[in-house]
Parts: C-alpha cells; sequence; structure tokens
C-alpha cells in the first residue's frame, strides 16, 4: 500500500511538471461522458417531465382564463346591444311625446295578464301618478289601450286587440267612421264592425282615432287595413286591420292626461 501511494505521488508528480498523462485523460474523459450522460438522464428526464406538465397545466389555467374572458366580454356585448335597441326605442318615444297636444307621462311595462282569455299588460304607474281608469296608453307608432285598474303604484292596461275593446275610428285617406274591435284569437288583428260592401275602404288604408266617444283623442294611430274580403253570401265585408303599436314588443309607453 505504501508504495502503491508513494507510486501515485511520483506519476502526479511527474505529470504535473511534464504532462506525461495528458492524452490519456483526454481519451479517458471520452470513455466516461456516455457513463455521465446515463447518470445524469434520470435528473434531466425528470425536469423535462415536470417542465411539460407545467407548460401544459399553465396553458390549460390560461386556456380557461380566456374562455372566461372572452365570455364575459360576449355579456357585454349583449348588453351594448340592447342598450343601443333601448335607446332607439326612448329616441321613438321621445319624438311621438314632442308632437302631442296632452300632457303625458312615460310608463314602463312590469308585466302581462296569465290569463289566456285576455290582453292586458302591467305598467309601473298608478294611482299616486294621478293615472285614472279610462286613460289612454300609446307607445311610440300608435294606440296601445287604456286604463282599466289601478293601484296605488300599478295599473293595467287593456289592450285594443282585445276582444272587450272597442275604438272609434276613422279612415285618414277619406274621413270614413267605424269601430275597430279585438278579436280573440291573435294579439296583433283588428276588425272593423258592421262594413257594409259599399264602405269605402281598402288594404293600406291608415286608420286613427276618430275623437268619437271622448275617450281617446283624434288622429292618434290605430292601425292599417291588412285585408279586406267582400262575401256575396254575408251582409258585411270583413275588413282585417294591423295595429301599428308594437304590442308584442313596446316596453315605454305614454300615458295621455287631458
Amino acid at each position: 500500500m505504501l508504495g502503491l501511494a508513494l507510486l501515485s505521488m511520483i506519476m502526479m508528480l511527474a505529470d504535473s511538471r511534464f504532462s506525461y498523462l495528458s492524452q490519456v485523460r483526454f481519451y479517458a474523459s471520452y470513455l466516461v461522458t456516455p457513463l455521465h450522460w446515463l447518470a445524469d438522464s434520470p435528473r434531466s428526464i425528470s425536469d423535462s417531465v415536470n417542465s411539460n406538465l407545467q407548460s401544459r397545466s399553465y396553458l390549460i389555467g390560461e386556456n380557461q382564463r380566456l374562455k372566461q374572458q372572452l365570455l364575459q366580454q360576449q355579456f357585454e356585448l349583449q348588453k351594448l346591444e340592447h342598450l343601443k335597441a333601448e335607446n332607439i326605442r326612448l329616441n321613438e318615444l321621445l319624438n311621438a311625446s314632442s308632437i302631442v297636444d296632452e300632457r303625458v307621462v312615460q310608463a314602463q311595462l312590469t308585466g302581462e295578464s296569465p290569463d289566456p282569455f285576455t290582453k292586458r299588460v302591467l305598467i309601473n304607474k298608478g294611482s299616486v301618478h294621478d293615472v285614472y281608469i279610462g286613460q289612454p296608453v300609446i307607445d311610440a307608432f300608435g294606440l296601445m289601450g287604456q286604463i282599466v285598474d289601478v293601484e296605488p303604484y300599478a295599473s293595467w292596461v287593456l289592450l285594443i286587440t282585445d276582444p272587450q275593446h272597442s275604438t272609434p275610428i276613422q279612415i285618414n285617406r277619406n274621413g270614413n267612421r267605424a269601430i275597430a274591435s279585438g278579436t280573440q284569437d291573435s294579439l296583433q288583428r283588428l276588425v272593423l264592425n258592421n262594413i257594409s260592401d259599399t264602405f269605402d275602404v281598402v288594404v293600406g288604408d291608415v286608420l286613427v282615432t276618430s275623437g268619437f266617444g271622448g275617450r281617446f283623442p283624434a288622429g292618434y294611430p290605430v292601425g292599417v287595413v291588412s285585408n279586406v274580403l267582400h262575401d256575396p253570401g254575408e251582409p258585411f265585408a270583413t275588413v282585417t286591420v294591423e295595429p301599428t303599436a308594437q304590442l308584442e314588443r313596446s316596453r315605454n309607453v305614454l300615458l295621455l292626461f287631458k
């Protein structure tokens, strides 16, 4: 053992002085490099797997975050579209209120009757706002109906297309007068009562309130004639009218005060 130690020391001294073993070390490093790579490969593979797992987890989280952000932006875009449409409707209502002679108060629809045999809607104005039974209600496009029930902070409006509702009208083109009544089958349909075959009415005629009866002021749009049927076997013609008011879509309305 002592001899081996002495020999090693002599070889180390000679190598440090004369570099006898540099070539041996050079080729020996090539021989042991694969061993080093094999020894280090488990750690490298582990680091690579961990890095891939972290990248995948990050991408999944980022993808989920982007989906939520997109959903939020789509929701906000829908709200903006709603506000844009609502502003258009309010401008239409403002234009309508600027040309009426009566005092008006704006109201909003808050509900509708669950009874399938009646056509009523609920608004957010009542007796504390001086709403009264029989008060006319219009939207930006024409007559909607009249108040039939008043509560302190809400009121029920009977629509003009309810079968129990009748509206005195006149034809804008020639001044001929008639009564327009609601029907049971459709929210968007009126009929003219007791119209003789010689009555001057054609498809496209605009009907407005006549002012007769004192309930509705004269001159408000009621509807447009959509069909005129003359049946030789019947004493009266069948005249169908489409309301100008957007009964199924209007949310903002005006209450007319005398």
